[in-house]
């Protein structure tokens, strides 16, 4: 066997437990990381039993330390990830709350194995492998997060490890 198939190999064996790992760790536990740039997005459990929120999720972006969140919105039927920076606590306008939006999508769940691409799941299900947040590199560069940045995040999150 020469190199490179051995370094295939290698590469598949890693892409089959990075895979393994991803299904063994709930999505209020899992860590995603883009490829270019390193951006992570780390998941945690909602706050409150009375919320229309779903999930919770952080991540830093060069200076900038930006909250998120995703709602179901039953009107679509989809859930609706929002990242927002400095935004005020308590119960605010949607005009208050869409000057501090950082980036507003609809998240989706794709299995690296099938290339199936399915809604991202509910807290308690088995992390995906890949979140794909469409238009979230656009928007960070378009904000202030992403006024000092060359290139921003692609739209790509690959599960990167899960929290104990």
């Amino acid at each position: 066997m020469g190199a490179s198939s051995g370094a295939t190999v290698l590469l598949a064996a890693l892409a089959f437990s990075q895979a393994a790992s991803a299904a063994e760790c709930l999505i209020e536990k899992a860590t995603y990381r883009e490829a270019e740039t390193g951006v992570e997005l780390v998941f945690a459990a909602a706050s409150g039993e009375n919320t229309p929120v779903t999930h919770g999720f952080r991540t830093e972006i060069g200076k900038f330390k930006l909250n998120g969140h995703v709602l179901y919105d039953p009107e679509i039927e989809r859930p609706i990830g929002m990242l927002m920076n400095n935004c005020p606590d308590g119960d605010v306008t949607g005009a208050t709350i869409a000057a501090c939006t950082v980036w507003k999508g609809i998240v989706y769940a794709v299995d690296e194995k099938t290339g199936h691409v399915d809604l991202l799941p509910p807290e308690g299900a088995s992390a995906p492998d890949v979140l794909l947040l469409p238009g979230f590199g656009p928007a960070i560069l378009s904000s202030v997060v992403g006024k000092d940045m060359e290139t921003g995040p692609w739209d790509v999150f690959e599960f990167k490890g899960c929290a104990s």
